[in-house]
């Protein structure tokens, strides 16, 4: 599903949303031989800023009712979320970018990951959209940006929302 800079999504999708869309985009990409050199992006919100991470690396989206803290755990650890059954270690992405601290409120979102030895998630205000991103249009983190910030990414696009950051989420758990 490509997206135009027509209509803002809705600040906070559910999780049915969420995998709504993700087949909407699997139907799309197999229709049209030219997306499938675009890459899918889970966009996400923290505060008024945009992220987005691979959707291939997107295991489920989920809200989240309590986060038990875990004592001694580094600052980038949130806690630990009961996700059906299953323990996941909780990420604060905010502390690990170096952005301003906030506690988890009631409307946060669970971003859980595949892909990784054990099981993590990355705590989101809210769901932005899935985008289509061309990789030629992947530009550079900003310079403005502190060097500790800029190595968690792949570079940035422009989405309608505005600059939208890349996780490289490989760096991102190496808290």
């Amino acid at each position: 599903m490509a997206h135009d800079e027509a209509e803002p999504p809705a600040p906070e999708s559910g999780p049915d949303e969420i995998l709504e869309a993700m087949e909407r985009q699997r139907e799309a990409g197999a229709a049209v031989p030219a997306e499938q050199e675009r890459v899918p992006y889970l966009g996400f919100f923290l505060g008024p800023e945009v992220y987005g991470l691979p959707l291939l690396q997107l295991r489920e989206v989920a809200h989240f009712t309590r986060l038990r803290r875990v004592p001694g755990a580094p600052p980038g650890v949130a806690g630990l979320v009961n996700l059906r059954g299953e323990i996941i270690c909780a990420l604060d992405v905010r502390t690990i970018l170096g952005l301003t601290a906030q506690a988890p409120t009631e409307s946060a979102i669970l971003v859980a990951l595949r892909g990784f030895a054990d099981p993590l998630g990355l705590v989101v205000d809210s769901i932005a959209d899935i985008y289509s991103i061309d990789p030629g249009q992947i530009g550079p983190p900003p310079a403005t940006w502190p060097a500790e910030r800029a190595a968690c990414f792949v570079g940035t696009v422009r989405v309608r929302e505005g600059l939208m950051g890349l996780l490289d989420l490989d760096r991102v758990v190496k808290i």
